[in-house]
């Protein structure tokens, strides 16, 4: 039974992701390129994905990206998102803006400290209609 539907290709290119800034914080961005080595030893997968394969990030942010160390290739170890490591997995620092439900709606925050061993995070939320870019 088909739907007409075509199936998604397995591309990691276009995948939202964060990536770590030479400040700890992580950033947010798009996969835009994949580079693997041309060892063919290495090469023992059917999508070649090795170790040592760096993606290439285009980051929302454009302004710093030199300063921040954002001007780089990533290993798959240091990006979070969708076939990468969890957020559950990363010590998120002061000054780190996340995005949570609060009331029912997507509310930009602030990390205002991290506990990894109670599994906490407190957070400032800016109140709805008083946001202010930086």
């Amino acid at each position: 039974m088909s739907t007409g539907k075509r199936l998604a290709k397995r591309s990691i290119i276009g995948t939202r992701v964060c990536a770590p800034g030479t400040d700890g914080l992580f950033y947010s961005g798009v996969i835009h390129s994949v580079r693997t080595p041309a060892n063919s030893q290495e090469n023992n997968n059917c999508i070649n994905l090795t170790p040592n394969t760096k993606y290439s990030v285009r980051f929302d942010q454009k302004q710093d990206l030199g300063r921040r160390g954002l001007n780089r290739e990533f290993r798959d170890t240091e990006l979070i998102g969708p076939g990468f490591q969890s957020v559950m997995n990363v010590h998120l620092r002061p000054g780190q803006k996340v995005f949570l439900t609060f009331n029912g709606r997507e509310s930009a925050g602030e990390v205002i400290t991290h506990d990894n061993i109670k599994d906490e995070v407190n957070v400032r939320i800016t109140p709805l209609g008083q946001e202010v870019t930086i």
